[in-house]
């Protein structure tokens, strides 16, 4: 986007019938971030509603330049960009992270904490490792106890969204029965 990529400018056109739009970008550098945010501010008719940032893409093309879901092996520099990006944009921004970025280290509640703490607008958690990537079942239980935390310590303002396994709009419906999110995010179903 930043180099002036037409696919990506392509991307951010609002078709005039949403209501609600919003544009995910990956980045690892508040300023980057900050420019592709200014971008979208200046785009012919797009005017998103809140911006994405993606911490949870485990393709090894995104995480071996430290985007995606390698930025969830520090919940400090994970604050440190988010907060960066939330003081400097006028746009709500909000963070998509998986459970933990190897199977060894899951600390979504480290990384939610963190995110929180920053100031983000909404937390979409996926129930997988990036290690794990699609495959496995998604753990409803940890992004369960990511909410449960959230209202424990008085941080119950920030939507926590659920995301994986989600195919029928009967899950969908269970999800979000069951573990208390605020909303759910339907993927590759």
């Amino acid at each position: 986007l930043l180099k002036g990529s037409p696919v990506e400018s392509a991307r951010l056109r609002r078709c005039k019938e949403e209501k609600l739009f919003g544009v995910q970008f990956a980045s690892n550098q508040i300023e980057e971030g900050l420019s592709a945010i200014n971008l979208l501010q200046q785009s012919d008719g797009t005017r998103a509603d809140f911006v994405d940032l993606n911490c949870g893409c485990p393709i090894f093309d995104v995480t071996r330049r430290g985007l995606g879901s390698s930025l969830l092996r520090s919940p400090k520099k994970l604050h440190k960009l988010v907060k960066g990006l939330v003081d400097g944009s006028e746009l709500p921004i909000t963070v998509k992270i998986r459970v933990g970025c190897e199977s060894d280290t899951i600390n979504v509640l480290e990384n939610v904490q963190a995110i929180r703490e920053a100031g983000a607008a909404a937390i979409t958690i996926h129930g997988r490792t990036a290690q794990q990537g699609y495959g496995k079942d998604a753990d409803w239980q940890l992004i369960e106890r990511a909410v449960i935390e959230s209202r424990e310590e008085g941080y119950g303002h920030v939507p926590i969204i659920g995301n994986g396994d989600i195919l029928t709009h009967y899950e969908a419906r269970r999800r979000l029965e069951d573990t208390g999110v605020h909303s759910v995010m339907v993927g590759r179903g």
